[in-house]
């Protein structure tokens, strides 16, 4: 079990944060760009380096950003800036990026690979496959574009999403690989929805070999009866580390439950064996909710106690969590998700960042490693249950 920082055990009593009067603006280094999703799509993502002086951009850690998918929404929305200037300064660089139909990801790069060879996401007509979700999906010539406003039915084209980080997670292993930042501590900040989407994601990783497996490693994996691991969702076997290990801490701001997700689904992955049981004490995680939003509480109680099982019943073999919290914001209100940021009453900002320094002082001498993936991994949705 990865030692807890002592700090975390006081987070609840921690106090003067930082007057965000006094914040120091420090200068943009902000980069765009495009990656490919493993079914085809191009997504755009935003790089914002660390700008604290003296630190190397390769050991840095990096905070993923994710918003709430939906109609109308993108990484543009809301304030995010203040956040990641704050980040940045402290030596974080940050990651953002849009989910496919969302903001500039609309071009399907592949569309024989989106439409009629993706064999995680494509069926025959009424199968339930997400991609039977987006409006003339069946009609020829194939469609080169992705939008939102398109999906016929958000819940069931949901689970698709995960693609998109599957190939966020390799985009930021390639940037590793390239000294731009270390992915052995990647943190996440989610609004809503994306907290089941986060979680989902941290539980995928953990059944997929943290650096791309060498020959011999196949060769004892084959032996055992596994795959090849050329999609995420298998047992591992043999001697690899879990991807999952890399995912240093969460921050979720109102997090609620997709309907995507059933609550059966949900509260498989951090509990049973088969999934993420590590996830608990290796990921600390804060939930933040306005002071008067009451469905952001009951949400974030159906999370930490039924998810996590942070308070385990007599018995159990799973230990109590001691370093996931759940917060009200002094000052949030009714308040919900991007809301909560760029408040300088609620200071939401400030609380973030001191989660996170703090847990960081547990990972800082977490080396980083060489990934080599050479592409995007695919993700088998029925495996983790997220589809029918």
């Amino acid at each position: 079990m990865r030692r807890v920082p002592l700090a975390l055990l006081f987070f609840a009593a921690a106090a003067g944060l930082a007057d965000p009067a006094a914040r120091a603006q420090p200068k943009d280094n902000v980069v765009d760009e495009t990656f490919r999703t493993a079914d085809g799509v191009e997504l755009h993502g935003r790089f914002s380096a660390t700008t604290k002086a003296g630190v190397t951009a390769g050991n840095a850690p990096v905070v993923v950003f994710l918003y709430a998918p939906g109609s109308g929404n993108d990484m543009t929305k809301g304030d995010w800036g203040t956040l990641t200037k704050e980040l940045n300064k402290e030596g974080f660089h940050v990651y953002q990026f849009d989910w496919r139909g969302h903001g500039k990801s609309t071009e399907i790069k592949d569309t024989e690979r989106f439409w009629l060879k993706s064999p995680y996401l494509n069926g025959a007509a009424g199968s339930g496959a997400p991609n039977t979700f987006i409006s003339g999906w069946q009609k020829k010539p194939l469609k080169d574009k992705i939008s939102i406003k398109e999906v016929t039915n958000a819940t069931r084209f949901y689970p698709s999403y995960a693609m998109d980080l599957a190939a966020v997670r390799y985009q930021l292993d390639t940037k590793n690989d390239n000294k731009e930042l270390n992915t052995s501590s990647v943190y996440l900040v989610g609004t809503e929805d994306a907290a089941g989407l986060g979680l989902a994601w941290i539980t995928m990783e953990w059944k997929r070999p943290a650096t791309k497996p060498g020959d011999n490693q196949l060769a004892i994996a084959g032996a055992a009866g596994a795959a090849r691991y050329d999609f995420i969702g298998q047992q591992l076997r043999g001697d690899f580390d879990e991807a999952g290990q890399d995912f240093a801490g969460a921050v979720w701001l109102s997090a609620s439950r997709p309907a995507a997700f059933t609550t059966t689904t949900m509260k498989t992955w951090a509990s049973n064996v088969a999934f993420a049981p590590q996830l608990r004490n290796n990921t600390p995680m804060l939930f933040l909710t306005g002071d008067r939003d009451s469905r952001g509480k009951t949400d974030a109680k159906f999370y930490f106690d039924e998810v996590l099982v942070g308070e385990p019943k007599k018995g159990s073999p799973l230990a109590p969590l001691k370093q996931t919290f759940v917060r009200e914001l002094k000052g949030g209100g009714a308040d919900r998700g991007l809301k909560l940021l760029g408040n300088k009453e609620v200071n939401a900002e400030d609380t973030i960042l001191k989660f996170m320094k703090e847990v960081q002082k547990d990972r800082q001498r977490t080396a980083s490693k060489v990934r080599k993936y050479e592409n995007s991994y695919g993700v088998n949705l029925k495996y983790f249950g997220l589809v029918p």
